[in-house]
């Protein structure tokens, strides 16, 4: 049934389902082959009927994304936003934007989501033009309309996913780099380990009627899939409660889309069987030889040792003669090449033992690959790692694409089968892990202790403080034995990872072993981080919830 027939049903529906969160969890919609799909989270099914709910949302903060689109795809040349110096007018504004002195320009000012920015006026964009453009893309009305483009306008979720996918493959790309830093840094960096990174995402936060809080998140999924959630509280709040779920309802997205939807541009080439001379590659069931250029379809490849391999292809093995020898070649989008790798040297049904090596594998290219022309070039061999020549499976897709664009820095990267080592990861160990309960984050943290999450751009996800660590490992000797003595004490299995914090109160994340504050200095700072370390060692006991025994705790601690 096409969408505008079905848009009376589908609002009510969708009404029923914003109901029903009140009582339950958010709700989360997307849109695939022009069907929308809606979940109540935590909820099941159920859904409870109210007749004052139409499906409609407000856009939030999600307005800027529709701008900053348009402005990619009109190529304009705004100036950069300068933040000068608060006024009561304009600090509400500000806020979210730059300190008073710095400049940010487009891609910023939307993972920060600084309204200012994207001011029509400021920017220059017209009512005409903008109605054009939109128009063009046969989206909603509402988008077309530029005096919509306000956070307390509601439109109806079906409206919302379909505006989304309207969006022009490059201005989501554009869109998809520039969100990155919100999954890790922003307002989503407490879900991302959960929902992954290739899901990208713009956060809202408004009020609906009656001042309730309102907020989620809107975007794509790596196959360009649009969705949608929203729920009571605001975007961190309910991303961070309810990622797990989230992730757990959203569709598989399409890998064969997901290259081109997501407007993954990086490229891999590979050199195919460095050790194992290749004889003749045949066309499979005939007895026909592949001649040099693109391999399309299933062949057999054999080697001058006498063994045999079957392999498929779909355009990206490239069978070259050099003088007397035959060569193999592959070029790969980064993901695409990293599944293959994690086929090859792993297993992705092992479900974070799978991420960790995804990670580790696309780390390992950036470190050692050489790059050239826009590619990464390096060789297929136990020297290197190891490549499938046949497409990636679906697991290992998944694996690849959920850490898309992260690696880690801070320590030379590498792994074995086998045998751990510093700086390199057991294969065997990580599946032992993993069977253990271990995510992939606390895999990558026990083989790499000096190393640190970071997106291929190089921000670094948590920026260590290193000598901080260096202090708290000192203290925790000196503390353990008054700690022996408190009941419930359990010694974190690893050291807590000490990061800086931007802004907010310090805290302690219990499920990734971290604790983020601002400082370990000065006697109050210390003080603090004591307290976020007891909360992480009585985790698991009423005591870590306790916040006056937390604190007199570390108060004796601290001051003796």
């Amino acid at each position: 049934m096409p969408i505008s027939k079905c848009a009376s049903a589908l609002a009510l529906w969708l009404g029923l389902v914003l109901t029903a969160q009140a009582a339950e969890g958010p709700t989360v919609a997307w849109l695939r082959d022009g069907q929308v799909q809606a979940r109540t989270l935590g909820a099941g099914d159920a859904l409870h009927a109210d007749p004052q709910a139409q499906g409609k949302v407000p856009l939030g903060s999600l307005w800027k994304l529709f701008m900053y689109v348009y402005l990619e795809e009109t190529r304009a040349t705004e100036p950069e936003y300068a933040c000068s110096a608060r006024t009561p007018a304009s600090k509400d504004e500000d806020v979210y934007c730059c300190t008073p002195g710095e400049s940010i320009a487009r891609s910023q000012a939307l993972s920060r989501s600084c309204a200012p920015y994207f001011s029509p006026a400021r920017v220059g964009a017209t009512p005409q033009k903008w109605a054009r453009y939109w128009n063009a893309r046969q989206s909603p009305a509402w988008l077309r309309d530029m005096r919509q483009l306000r956070p307390e306008t509601e439109v109806s979720i079906e409206e919302l996913l379909t505006a989304l996918s309207r969006v022009p493959a490059e201005g989501r790309a554009q869109a998809r780099r520039a969100l990155l830093d919100i999954g890790i840094h922003g307002y989503g960096k407490q879900a991302w380990p959960l929902l992954g990174t290739g899901l990208r995402y713009k956060t809202f936060s408004w009020r609906r009627a009656g001042d309730e809080a309102f907020g989620g998140a809107a975007g794509w999924l790596a196959d360009g899939t649009p969705f949608w959630i929203g729920g009571r509280g605001s975007s961190r709040t309910v991303l961070a409660t309810w990622a797990q779920q989230l992730a757990a309802a959203l569709p598989s997205p399409r890998w064969a889309e997901a290259t081109t939807a997501s407007g993954d541009d990086s490229c891999v080439d590979v050199d195919f069987f460095e050790r194992y001379p290749v004889r003749a590659v045949w066309q499979a069931g005939k007895h026909v030889k592949a001649v040099p250029g693109e391999l399309r379809g299933r062949f057999r490849i054999e080697f001058e040792n006498g063994n045999w391999l079957s392999v498929a292809s779909r355009g990206e093995l490239l069978l070259a003669r050099h003088g007397d020898t035959l060569r193999v070649h592959g070029r790969f989008s980064m993901n695409d090449y990293v599944a293959r790798v994690v086929d090859r040297e792993g297993d992705a049904m092992k479900l974070h033992a799978g991420r960790a090596l995804a990670i580790a594998a696309r780390t390992y290219l950036v470190q050692n690959a050489r790059f050239d022309a826009g590619c990464w070039h390096i060789a297929d061999w136990s020297r290197t790692q190891r490549v499938s020549a046949n497409p990636p499976s679906d697991a290992a897709l998944a694996a690849a694409w959920f850490s898309d664009a992260m690696l880690l820095r801070g320590a030379p990267i590498g792994y074995h089968a086998t045998q751990a080592g510093k700086n390199r990861l057991s294969w065997q160990k990580a599946v032992e892990q993993d069977r253990n309960g271990w995510d992939f984050e606390r895999i990558l943290m026990h083989a790499y202790p000096q190393a640190v999450l970071a997106s291929l751009s190089g921000r670094e996800e948590c920026r260590r403080l290193d000598a901080a660590e260096a202090w708290l490992a000192r203290a925790v000797a000196s503390w353990r034995r008054v700690l022996e003595r408190e009941a419930g004490f359990e010694t974190p299995e690893l050291l807590p990872r000490i990061c800086a914090l931007a802004d907010g109160y310090p805290y302690a994340d219990q499920r990734r072993l971290r604790i983020y504050v601002r400082g370990w200095q000065n006697l109050n700072e210390r003080m603090t981080l004591a307290h976020e370390y007891l909360h992480l060692a009585f985790r698991f006991h009423p005591h870590g919830a306790d916040e006056q025994y937390i604190e007199r705790l570390a108060r004796r601690l601290i001051e003796g």
